[in-house]
């Protein structure tokens, strides 16, 4: 297949050139952490009782019905993450709070999350499902404390009537295996025929999560500091093209499905209680997909491509249980106003919790040694075009300069 080019200002510049959807690789971070460097990947698993989907199973399912994907999207954003774990999906209540609830439990050999729907009805993420795993880099989530190991799955379950696509990642500090945060994102799509070359998708949900013991219990929450975190944003988006690109060469009705990852920045205010952030305001917000022409059909895979996209989190009010979250989401990029389009609708919710654990190295009042949570999305753009995302986030306390 040959190789995509499009300088496209909305989403992204797609430039794809075939390959799998491996995770997409955050920027260095510059701070140092007491982390050991990764190993080399080992190869991809294989999926129990049969081989694993492949890549055009795997794109087939994401690509069916981008329009209720992308709906499902939308929702996801505009739901207010639920606390327990932190889930923000597809299915929220009348209030507009999501009513998953992710829970994983973490072995040394491998994680498992259910996520149970308020019908009672659960849908499960395997690592023993991966199609490809991965060692992550040495700092990802910034986390302060013991060297830790940190690893990501892809994972795929893909049959005619169901289909779940998922990436999640855990941390684990060596040595203890009480001391481990999961987090990540899933796309489930519900239908007749999804392997076929015209499937009938009935429902889709996406969604995501950030769980572990540190975020099960309140935390000690500090009164006087004020406390920066940085981290890993990252999850999965949706979005279809207007008729505002047809001079880059993509026809309106292509559309795109996939993988994002950024550096995440927060600022705690524990004087007044108050926390907001960004996403994208350091570095570019990398994309990983599959790209799906709205004239021909065609399909193309791109990776780790650079956008100037940023989602602003607006300030959120930190309760006293430690847990926060608002539907203050705003997106911004130079690229659309330089295109001559403007956004005509945005918006999204965010939320997390603080850990329970201290940061390591004492100020006037220790604070907590991360915050986890999820964020989400929305835009419109004045030529049609709309795309939603939704994600989870890990960020460290960071050390003093």
């Amino acid at each position: 297949m040959a190789a995509l080019c499009l300088a496209i200002p909305f989403a992204l510049a797609a430039c794809g050139g075939g390959g799998g959807t491996p995770t997409p690789k955050p920027e260095a971070q510059a701070q140092p952490q007491p982390e050991q460097p990764a190993p080399e990947t080992p190869a991809p698993a294989p999926t129990p009782g049969g081989s694993a989907p492949t890549e055009a199973d795997r794109n087939s399912v994401r690509t069916a019905d981008s329009g209720k994907t992308i709906e499902s999207a939308r929702r996801a954003a505009d739901s207010l993450p639920g606390f327990g774990s932190v889930t923000q999906s597809t299915n929220g209540n009348e209030n507009g709070i999501t009513t998953d609830r992710a829970r994983a439990a973490a072995t040394t050999s491998g994680v498992t999350v259910t996520v149970t729907r308020a019908n009672g009805s659960a849908l499960t993420l395997d690592s023993s499902d991966a199609v490809h795993s991965e060692l992550l880099p040495a700092g990802v989530f910034r986390i302060s404390g013991p060297p830790r190991t940190a690893r990501a799955w892809l994972t795929a379950n893909i049959a005619n009537r169901a289909a779940t696509v998922s990436r999640f990642a855990v941390t684990t500090a060596n040595g203890n295996s009480n001391d481990w945060l999961a987090g990540g994102y899933w796309l489930h799509i519900a239908g007749q025929n999804l392997l076929a070359t015209a499937p009938t998708v009935t429902r889709a949900e996406m969604g995501a999560f950030v769980d572990g013991p540190e975020l099960r219990s309140p935390p000690n929450l500090p009164t006087t500091t004020l406390a920066y975190y940085e981290g890993l944003g990252a999850g999965a988006y949706a979005n279809r093209y207007g008729n505002g690109f047809t001079a880059a060469g993509v026809a309106p009705g292509s559309s795109e499905i996939g993988e994002f990852t950024g550096t995440i920045e927060l600022n705690a205010n524990f004087r007044n209680n108050t926390i907001y952030g960004c996403v994208g305001c350091k570095g570019n917000v990398l994309f990983t997909g599959v790209f799906e022409d709205g004239a021909t059909g065609a399909q193309n895979t791109f990776e780790d491509v650079p956008s100037d996209y940023q989602l602003h989190l607006g300030t959120a009010q930190i309760e006293s249980n430690g847990t926060f979250h608002a539907d203050n989401v705003t997106l911004s990029s130079a690229r659309v106003q330089q295109a001559g389009l403007g956004f005509t609708e945005q918006g999204g919710s965010w939320g997390g919790r603080f850990s329970n654990i201290l940061y390591t190295y004492a100020t006037e009042e220790n604070e907590p040694r991360l915050v986890a949570g999820t964020f989400g999305g929305r835009a419109a753009l004045s030529d049609g075009s709309q795309a939603a995302y939704v994600g989870a986030f890990v960020a460290g306390r960071s050390q003093p300069q």
